[in-house]
């Protein structure tokens, strides 16, 4: 079974470029998160609640990092915490601001984690 939190519109200050640090940018985020469940989910505490995946992804993302690699890091380990049925947690972050010169587009990092 997955929980998936998909286009999640995000404002951070993360970048090691001192402009993103001053005035932030946007970012979007996509996180699948893979459920060992044996039994038949029958209320909310057979599974994994969304709402407490967006607040750790929230408070995480408030911390500001220079890399993206280390705020999913940290994002994924938070999630890890959440339940002993988690066995994978992908997570895509895109920066849809990137300060490239004429660049137009969307840069990002993805990772994947597997807990078997």
């Amino acid at each position: 079974m997955q929980v998936i939190l998909k286009d999640l519109y995000l404002f951070g200050y993360h970048g090691v470029h001192p402009l993103e640090k001053k005035v932030g940018t946007p970012f979007t985020m996509k996180i699948t998160i893979e459920l060992a469940v044996s039994k038949s989910i029958i209320s909310i505490e057979d599974t994994l609640d969304y709402a407490r995946v967006y607040e750790t992804v929230k408070r995480e993302f408030d911390i500001v990092e220079d890399l993206l690699e280390v705020l999913l890091e940290r994002i994924i380990s938070s999630i890890q915490q959440l339940s002993k049925h988690i066995t994978d947690i992908d997570i895509t972050l895109e920066k849809l601001n990137a300060p490239i010169p004429g660049f137009k587009g969307k840069v990002g990092v993805r990772i994947t984690k597997s807990f078997i």
